[in-house]
Parts: structure tokens; sequence; C-alpha cells
């Protein structure tokens, strides 16, 4: 039964300032900061190009670019991290019996011809070993320079692919006289210093395509193939969530729309079986019994707008935990009821968990030895009013933790530009939910942050969970996973 709620009628200021913002505010080039002893940089992003006299570098968005250039080989923005990448054009030299033309279609000497900057951020001086994620189809297309600071070390040249063809293929192979496919690990730049510093790329052979390259001091580090294309490996089994939103921490706004959208871009909102939001039950004096109210609906309106934009959900409804408790708590007992060991329930800890714990206790105790419940910060294990954590567990379920989402998915408000930015409206829909809980005005701690970080369960669930999936997802990874759908399943005109 759907219970009938009167909807918020925000104020036409309200949607003003949140489009104004949208569509009134550009950003200054991106200072690419380090993650986990990694730099991950969008070969788009350069902040400049200059010698583009004779060649430069030229950024395809799907299937067009601003240029009116077409790569010989066609576009590959589909499989191209956030669908978009660039390449050097004109591309005259395609095969090996093309004439090769030294300073027009190569260039041997690294930084004479379409050099692209980018800006880093070093914490720390050393060695950085460089990789680069690159589309090449033959011989002539496979070859870059890299340098720093206007410099160009001889550890930054002739960057060299012979494997991975018709596909993004990661390389630091540095092409030599006794090794034309490259010797792996001789890629690298010298950092004397901590700060700020330019990293240039130039072109050695044109049509070469860059889609981003990676910075790491580690020698053995190798990019997974999941940075290189989002894997989609749920495991067996169905998801159920339960989200708060009504407490006074408002990321579940964000958190419901990316975790719905992230389902739908996966092709599996069939197995989501429950959702309830507002399950925090006892109100704290930390909120008032108004703005409380207005959370109970901006929750719904995320649940039941995102749905429908993004759609798939026909036959679920979302529950109100609160204002539909034993709606609630029966529809998650009856799913829990379902489970088997072929067929598990994971049920995502988004909230408060007395709702999880009504549930177990009023479903069949065999059951719980198929229901495993992910979680990953104690705040929500031990804000409960009815059920302390242990006593979740001691029901005979499993559990399994991952850690604190908030560490990447909870992130300066403009690392979600590309949302609020982009054409499609399913996409800006989710940045408006973040802006709405930005703006908050119960909490502090959200401004001028962009907050999904409950998402990051479903992230983890979709990509393996257990057998591999996301510990730690970024926004990147959302992104791409999101951008994907996006691009293969179009808004119809």
């Amino acid at each position: 039964m759907y219970i009938k709620i009167n909807r918020i009628v925000f104020s036409v200021s309200f949607y003003l300032l949140i489009f104004g913002f949208a569509l009134g505010q550009e950003s200054a080039h991106k200072i690419y900061q380090e993650e986990d002893g990694i730099f991950k940089v969008e070969a788009e992003d350069f902040f400049t190009q200059r010698k583009t006299d004779t060649r430069k570098w030229v950024i395809h968005q799907d299937q067009t670019n601003s240029e009116g250039l077409a790569g010989a080989d066609g576009y590959h923005a589909e499989t191209a991290s956030n669908n978009s990448y660039i390449e050097v054009l004109p591309d005259t030299r395609i095969t090996h019996e093309d004439e090769l033309i030294r300073g027009e279609n190569f260039s041997e000497k690294a930084g004479e011809m379409a050099v692209v900057h980018y800006q880093v951020n070093f914490t720390k001086p050393g060695r950085y070993y460089v990789w680069v994620s690159a589309y090449s189809t033959g011989s002539e297309d496979n070859g870059v320079h890299v340098g720093i600071d206007d410099t160009w070390p001889e550890s930054g040249q002739r960057m060299q692919w012979c494997e991975g063809k018709n596909a993004w293929t990661w390389g630091n192979s540095q092409r030599t006289k006794e090794e034309h496919c490259g010797v792996p690990h001789q890629i690298f730049l010298d950092v004397e210093n901590a700060g700020v510093h330019t990293i240039q790329f130039s072109m050695r052979e044109d049509g070469f395509e860059f889609d981003q390259f990676l910075l790491t001091q580690d020698i053995n580090y190798v990019p997974k193939p999941f940075e290189n294309g989002e894997i989609i490996a749920p495991p067996a089994g169905r998801i159920a969530i339960v989200a708060d939103g009504n407490s006074p921490d408002p990321d579940d706004l964000g958190g419901t729309a990316v975790s719905l959208a992230l389902l739908r871009a996966a092709g599996i909102t069939d197995r989501l079986v429950h959702y309830s939001h507002s399950c925090d039950l006892v109100r704290g004096n930390r909120i008032s019994e108004r703005a409380e109210k207005e959370r109970h609906l901006m929750m719904q309106m995320a649940c039941d707008v995102t749905a429908r934009r993004w759609g798939g959900y026909d036959s679920l409804i979302f529950y109100d935990a609160l204002w539909q408790k034993e709606e609630t708590v029966r529809d998650l007992a009856h799913a829990i009821n379902q489970s088997t060991a072929d067929d598990p329930l994971w049920i995502v800890e988004a909230g408060e968990p007395d709702i999880i714990g009504m549930a177990l206790a009023e479903s069949d105790q065999q059951k719980h030895q198929f229901v495993k419940v992910i979680t990953h910060h104690p705040a929500n294990d031990d804000a409960g009013d009815y059920y302390t954590w242990k006593q979740i567990l001691d029901f005979g379920v499993e559990e399994v933790r991952i850690p604190d989402q908030n560490t990447h998915l909870k992130v300066d408000l403009e690392k979600w530009d590309w949302a609020k930015n982009h054409p499609d409206s399913r996409v800006q829909w989710l940045w408006i939910l973040g802006k709405m809980a930005e703006v908050d005005d119960v909490v502090k701690f959200q401004k001028g942050k962009w907050d999904c970080s409950d998402a990051g369960m479903v992230l983890y669930w979709i990509t393996g969970a257990t057998s591999g999936g996301l510990e730690s997802g970024k926004v990147d990874d959302v992104k791409k996973i999101l951008l994907d759908y996006i691009f293969s399943n179009p808004i119809p005109n």
C-alpha cells in the first residue's frame, strides 16, 4: 500500500538557486591530487596546449569533437573513461606504407609538436612511473613522449605500445634500439620537490589516442583491468537497502539517487527487492520536528523521482520506515524468508540497524544463515534505539564490513561538476539531490561537499562484493558506470 504524502512545494527561488549555480559557474583548470598513492588523470583535462601549427590534440566526446576532425580509425569514446579522450590530428600516417614526414606526422624529438599540459600536486618528491591508457589499431599510432616542467628527460621519451590493439590498453614501456616494442618500467619522471608541477605529453606519431595517465612511485604497480573499464559482476542473490535520511545527516539524498542509478546502469533493478528510507525511529534533539518531517518528504522524492526517471522500478514500493513501520518490517522480513544458499539476501545498512533487527526478529530463523549485512561505518552500527550491532549479528547473519565510504565518496562539490553540466536530465537530477543536501540548513558538515557515501556499498556489491568488489570506490568509478549506461541508453527524442 502506498502512503499518501503531501508533496513538498519548493520555492521558485530555490530551483533558481540550483540551476543558476549549475549554469552560471565556470571552474578553473583542475590540479590533480594523489589518491591512495596514485595520480589518475583524464587526458581531456589538459589546461593548455602549445605547438599546434602542424598537429594538435583534439578532444573526442561521444561521436563528435570540437574541430570537426575524425580519426582515420573512427571513434572510441564509448569505451573510454568519461566517454571522452584526445587524439593527435590530422592523421596522415596510418600504415607503414604511408610516407613518414619528420616534423609533420612524426616527431622523434620530444616536446616539439602538439604539447598538452596538466597540473599535478605532488605531496612528496621522488621517482614516479608513468602509465598511459592508449588505443592503437596499427604500428603507426602507438607512440608518445612525456615530460615535466618543460623538460623532456630521456626516461620519458618514446613510450610505445605493441600489444592490446583495438582496445584501451595500459602501457609504460620505452622503445629502444634493441626492443622496438619497448622495455617495461623505463618510463618515469623524477620530481625534485613537493608542490604543483606541470606534466606534459607531446606527439611522437599522429593518430595517437590517449584516454588517461597514472603516476605512481611503486615500480611494481600495474593498473587493474577495472581501471580500464568498469566490471559489473554482482554476486548471487538479491539486495535490500535500508537507509535513514530523516536524521540530521542529509547524505542519503545523494546516496539514494546514486544507488538506484547504479543498479539501473548495471541492469539488475529486478534484484532490488526492498528499499526503505527514514529508518531513524526516534528523533533526536539535533533536528526539529518540522525539519525531520521535511526530510521524510525529500527522501520519498529522491526514491520516486529517481526511479521514474531512470526506470526499471515499476514493481517496487519505496517504504517510509518510520511512517510505514509495520509494512516496512513485513516487506523486509518477507525478503529474508525467500533466501536460500543459492539466492542469499544482501542487506545494505545505510542507516540505523533497528528496522533490520525488527525484520530479522519477525522472519524465519533458519533463513538468517543466508543473509549478509553490508556495513561501512560504526556510526550506523551503534546508532540503534532498539538494537545494538551485536544483537544484529546474534541473529546469525553474516557481517560484510568494508572501509569507510566517506573517504572517497564525500568529496568537494566541484568533483560532481560533470553531473551538474551533463546534458542528460537523469544525470543532472542526481547532482540536484546532492546539492540539496549540501545546502541543508540543519547540519554544517555537509557544506561544500557532495556526498553519496552510502552508495559505495551498492557500488561494492555490483562490482563483485566479497568476490573482489570495489571496497574503496571513487567518484570516477560511479561516473564511468553511469555515463556508460547513459551513452548506450539516450533519452528518446
